[in-house]
């Protein structure tokens, strides 16, 4: 039997390495997206009485069937790998239709969506995204919201000595 000649061996290895690295990619990344995925309570009761547990802000993300920048938001930024595991870690999330929860998307003034508002386990307003915006600019509200929560809880400790 003939040997190919030394380049197209070479050719074929290397083509072989590429295959099997992209094949890992992609499955690495079916396996993260099913890890990640973000916990959501299900009804803002319980996302509070979590909240008021874990001392974790509550992450109320209003949407709707027909909104197309809600299924953008919740596409690109929401099912990031990294997003799922910040927001699992850092906060209580919750999804609201923004048709069916509409009183208390009143109470919240929440006016038009997608609309992400963030409370403190106290209710305090700490934060509020309004429209979709892309993983760092979401990830920095949220983490300005964090920072707030914490001077809040500081204030109201130091005040309770």
């Amino acid at each position: 039997m003939k040997r190919l000649p030394k380049q197209i061996q070479w050719v074929f290895i290397g083509f072989s390495i590429v295959a099997l690295v992209g094949i890992s990619i992609e499955l690495s990344k079916a396996d993260t997206k099913t890890a990640d995925t973000i916990k959501w309570h299900t009804d803002l009761e319980s996302a509070h009485q979590a909240s008021l547990k874990s001392n974790k802000p509550v992450l109320i993300v209003f949407d709707a069937s027909w909104c197309t920048y809600c299924r953008k938001l919740e596409q690109e930024t929401l099912s990031d790998p990294r997003m799922s595991r910040y927001l699992n870690q850092a906060f209580e999330p919750v999804h609201l239709d923004f048709d069916k929860d509409r009183k208390i998307a009143d109470v919240l003034k929440v006016k038009s969506i997608p609309c992400t508002v963030v409370l403190s386990s106290e209710a305090d307003l700490l934060a509020r995204q309004v429209g979709y915006a892309k993983v760092p600019k979401y990830h920095s509200m949220l983490e300005k919201a964090r920072k707030l929560q914490a001077v809040i809880h500081h204030i109201e400790y130091s005040d309770s000595q």
